[in-house]
């Protein structure tokens, strides 16, 4: 297996709702030269977003009509291109965790050494991670600042960031252990990250909800306001709809940090959304235990998705959102963990699923830091990867 972008969240952080990683392998790299650290270098750009246009009215509506059929064949080619670009995978962390002045940084892993190659630093917290179908542009999200970072994975150097309208960032200096927030108190700006196959537009999701970001403009052009339950996107490779991980978190009342993290641990509220990308409608919604990752099979015939509460791998049918298959994670010596990032081999035998511990304080035991290997065609694990640590 060859991992071509991944995008991951410490698992520090004070609200765990929205914690899970992105894995990703069938995608894109890119390699390159220059400096490892690019938190000196202002960027080249700053592109201030517009809003969804007056009158437009498309990202209001839910449906609950038949969603669009599934396309029955793969472009091998396309994918076959996107393998022979070269072999990073991306990591979007954050230094510093926990001091006045933490900083964020993009880790080039390469993937054939398993070593950091380059790892700029900038930003305040980055997430997840975005690569463009072209492999030159990764397009980061920031926990903690209302922008996507874009950067060249050629130079390892931000080239732009793109402001994210009406996301406001959490004030972290008036929050406390003891106190009650509502989950939109202390939200993330934003999470999820996909580029659509053709590259002209990325999508993002955020405390405003689903935006979407014309790449030629370096601008959001629509935001819809009923996903900001959501929190991790996968895009089809037809691009024509895009899955949506989601939460009722923003429903819950107003809970201590402490809870909020039992509720995401317990894995309770989760759902998934099925958005065609022609009308922007949400045209499916279904109830789950939370998703901590989605992966698309490559020739659209299925989606995969971690279920945290089931502590299993969901397959599911791209078109109703019904549950193909259920595969269990749990073994007699994994029990305490929360599936997380979910990807899948271009010809779409095999799912990997990075499992990580959920106890407190945090041992990195292999039994408890695995990834999963699902075969699809049998339906069942064939092999747990030890981690050191997740």
């Amino acid at each position: 297996m060859t991992a071509r972008a991944i995008s991951a969240a410490r698992l520090g952080i004070l609200v765990a709702t929205t914690l899970c990683a992105a894995l990703l392998v069938v995608g894109c790299g890119t390699s390159g030269s220059g400096s490892t650290d690019a938190g000196t270098t202002p960027p080249s750009g700053d592109a201030s977003a517009v809003a969804t246009p007056a009158g437009d009215t498309t990202g209001d509506k839910i449906s609950d009509t038949t969603a669009p059929t599934p396309a029955a064949t793969v472009d091998r080619a396309e994918i076959e291109r996107r393998l022979a670009l070269p072999r990073f995978t991306y990591v979007g962390e954050r230094d510093g965790l926990g001091s006045a002045q933490p900083v964020g940084a993009l880790a080039f892993i390469d993937s054939e050494t398993d070593t950091v190659a380059f790892r700029p630093r900038f930003g305040d917290y980055l997430s997840r991670v975005a690569v463009a179908p072209d492999g030159a542009l990764i397009y980061v999200t920031d926990r903690e600042e209302p922008v996507v970072w874009v950067v060249d994975a050629e130079t390892h150097q931000k080239v732009l960031r793109i402001r994210l309208p009406g996301v406001t960032p959490t004030d972290w200096s008036t929050v406390d252990a003891t106190g009650k927030y509502s989950f939109e108190e202390i939200q993330s700006c934003a999470d999820g990250v996909a580029c659509t196959p053709d590259g002209t537009m990325v999508l993002v999701l955020t405390k405003a909800g689903l935006q979407v970001i014309d790449t030629a403009s370096a601008k959001v052009v629509r935001t819809l306001p009923e996903l900001r339950d959501g929190y991790e996107v996968a895009v089809s490779f037809d691009g024509e709809r895009a899955y949506i991980s989601t939460s009722d978190s923003i429903t819950r009342g107003r809970h201590t940090l402490a809870e909020w993290g039992n509720m995401s641990i317990a894995g309770v509220g989760g759902g998934l959304a099925l958005l065609d990308l022609e009308t922007w409608q949400v045209v499916k919604r279904v109830k789950c235990g939370e998703i901590g990752g989605i992966a698309v099979d490559p020739d659209d015939s299925r989606v995969f998705c971690s279920d945290r509460r089931l502590k299993a791998l969901r397959i599911v049918d791209p078109a109703t959102l019904a549950d193909i298959a259920v595969v269990s994670l749990k073994s007699d010596k994994a029990k305490r963990f929360q599936p997380r990032g979910v990807g899948v081999l271009p010809d779409g035998s095999k799912v990997y699923v990075v499992c990580a511990d959920t106890s407190a304080p945090i041992t990195p035991s292999p039994d408890e830091y695995f990834c999963a290997v699902v075969a699809t065609e049998s339906q069942e694990v064939v092999k747990r990867i030890p981690l050191d640590a997740y």
